[in-house]
């Protein structure tokens, strides 16, 4: 047994019924117009000099540098130990003179005739 075919305008509305069919499952970015048909060609060359001139841009990029910027941004690594020193440097002096105005043991003070001084004046030694 063989299944006949519509002929006419049935077939006509079968197939329009399948295009609308094909047309609502597919998005609008997965159509193919019968322009992109044709234009195949084109469209493929024009992809591939779009990804050589990618490319090109990729491989002809220049970087300037700025001796100023970079002098800036170095010069947290120049200056920030250089204070850390000095406040270290001045924290263990401070320390020192407040060891040595309460009498405490190992005060270093300069110059050394301060400690010979405070010695005489002192009524406990």
């Amino acid at each position: 047994m063989s299944v006949a075919r519509p002929q006419g305008e049935l077939s006509e509305l079968t197939e329009a019924n399948d295009i609308t069919v094909v047309k609502s499952q597919m998005s609008l970015d997965e159509l193919v117009n019968e322009e992109d048909i044709l234009n195949t060609d084109r469209i493929i060359n024009q992809g591939r000099l779009e990804e050589e001139e990618e490319e090109l841009a990729v491989t002809q990029e220049t970087y300037t540098i700025d001796l100023w910027s970079i002098l800036k941004k170095g010069s947290i690594n120049l200056i920030l130990p250089f204070i850390n020193g000095m406040m270290l440097g001045f924290g263990e002096i401070l320390a020192h003179e407040i060891g040595f105005k309460y009498n405490w043991r190992g005060a270093k003070v300069s110059p050394p005739r301060r400690i010979e001084s405070k010695q005489k004046e002192s009524k406990f030694l």
